[in-house]
């Protein structure tokens, strides 16, 4: 999947610098900001894995390319490359080995330099993207309902297959929700990011696009995600990612 997206990038980082060769254009400086929410799917999560905010502004030109300043935070959810949902007597579900989720809330700054400008509201826009910034790493324990006699008397609990080993009375997940801010460790650590940008639909002020690209994160102590006992967890993560976000973009005016 990861190689997939790399190529995926260099062939667009190709298809860029051909338009930008075939149409040529005068140096410009531009003057505007855009601001745009999305939902964004990465390898080490599901179909959901997180929402960003992402912020850019005109700041100049590079080699005859316009500069943009890119800030951006992103919350994910980062998963185990072995969890695995398993059904329950009654019919739940919940993952075998699994004693904590983690999340990461990711403040970005960087640079956005556009290769391929958008022609009014026809065509597409290609920028490259290049940030990096801190990571706010977020452990919190994956609750279960358990029956802890076996007659029905259903306790919440954090999971730990060394403790609830008999698997018929585990009636399923208690919830990403439940006890939300209960047993959370802090873990700091930092990120860095590479994508394409593009921007395929304007109306007026308002703007769709998605960005597609690879993030590393390195965290300053090892998550525990599964139990130690049964797999290894790591402090390093890579993963490809795809992001669709909407916003509104404000141009104030252009000078050549």
């Amino acid at each position: 999947m990861i190689s997939k997206l790399f190529s995926i990038l260099l062939v667009l980082t190709s298809i860029s610098t051909f338009a930008q060769k075939k149409t040529p254009t005068k140096k410009t400086s531009e003057d505007y900001k855009m601001l745009a929410y999305g939902a964004t799917t990465n390898t080490n999560s599901g179909l959901l894995g997180g929402f960003v905010v992402r912020h850019s502004s005109a700041i100049g030109n590079t080699k005859g390319h316009p500069l943009h300043r890119y800030i951006a935070i992103e919350a994910v959810n980062i998963k185990h490359p072995k969890e695995k949902s398993e059904p329950t007597s009654i019919a739940n579900r919940f993952i075998f080995g699994k004693t904590n989720y983690l999340f990461s809330v990711r403040p970005q700054y960087g640079r956005e330099i556009v290769y391929f400008k958008k022609n009014g509201e026809d065509g597409i826009g290609i920028s490259l993207i290049l940030a990096g910034g801190p990571s706010i790493g977020l452990q919190k324990p994956y609750y279960i309902k358990y029956d802890r006699t076996g007659r029905g008397a259903i306790e919440i609990v954090q999971y730990d297959p060394n403790i609830h080993k008999e698997l018929n009375r585990i009636q399923g997940s208690a919830g990403i929700m439940n006890e939300f801010f209960k047993g959370i460790q802090f873990n700091p650590g930092a990120h860095i990011k590479v994508a394409a940008n593009i921007d395929m639909n304007t109306f007026g002020n308002s703007l769709t696009g998605f960005e597609i690209g690879l993030t590393a994160e390195l965290f300053s102590k090892t998550p525990e995600i599964m139990s130690s006992q049964l797999t290894k967890n790591s402090n390093f993560y890579t993963s490809g990612f795809l992001t669709v976000y909407f916003g509104n973009r404000k141009q104030k005016k252009q000078l050549r």
